[in-house]
């Protein structure tokens, strides 16, 4: 009799230790991070006028203000929000072996993603030795805390509702290695723009210039890659 008290069904059983038993993993929330240059005051005077101009032609593109800085990006990851401040603290490293503010670089043109009927600007600026060298630097420090399946969520909203081109998630994925070393398309986003705009424009004489950065900062992604959400300091 008590043999058969205390026999429980197999099923009953597996129910109970499913209940019980922790869960075998947890997902984290994933984030898209941009570790970028913050340029000089020149390449910023330049990205306003060309943004202005762009927002003339497409008055609904976003405008360069505090939720989309203008930067250089060195490196783009997705990476486990939890990890954040170990990449933060990777990130202070390279920036204490690097003087950033000596750091000279050269505009030469304009170019532009396709996205359906408009195109996402950007002007261009020469990969030279010394942006070569803090890119791999910066993305060695990322490297061992990036991750793979970031969609929308991992990036700040949108607040004008555009839908987030799914190339968007792709080009973050692949940053490294489809947009490093001899593939660094330096280049600072100035706006969105009707396609045959965007192509006339870059047919145009470009009068190149030369300009400085005030410092390396990493923001968290919005729409159309813009740097929208700072994450390495507390305002």
């Amino acid at each position: 009799m008590l043999r058969k008290r205390y026999r429980m069904p197999w099923l009953l059983l597996i129910a109970v230790f499913a209940i019980s038993a922790p869960p075998a993993f947890s997902q984290s929330k994933l984030i898209a991070i941009d570790v970028l240059i913050e340029p000089g005051p020149k390449m910023i005077e330049e990205a306003q006028k060309w943004n202005a101009r762009m927002r003339e032609q497409s008055p609904e593109g976003f405008e360069l203000d505090e939720e989309h800085a203008p930067h250089i990006t060195l490196v783009q990851r997705f990476i486990n929000e939890p990890d954040l401040p170990k990449v933060l603290a990777a990130v202070e490293k390279v920036k204490s072996e690097f003087d950033i503010t000596s750091l000279k670089m050269t505009a030469t043109g304009l170019y532009h993603i396709p996205s359906g009927k408009i195109g996402l600007a950007g002007i261009v600026i020469e990969p030279s030795k010394e942006l070569l060298a803090l890119q791999k630097a910066v993305i060695e420090a990322v490297n061992d805390y990036a991750q793979e399946g970031g969609g929308e969520s991992a990036f700040v909203s949108d607040k004008s509702g555009t839908p987030f081109d799914p190339q968007l998630f792709t080009y973050v994925e692949t940053f490294v290695p489809q947009q490093t070393g001899k593939k660094f398309n330096p280049h600072v986003t100035i706006g969105v723009a009707p396609l045959g705009w965007l192509e006339e424009q870059e047919k145009k004489p470009f009068e190149n210039f030369t300009f400085g950065a005030t410092g390396i900062a990493t923001y968290q992604l919005g729409n159309f890659g813009t740097a929208s959400k700072r994450l390495d300091r507390d305002d």
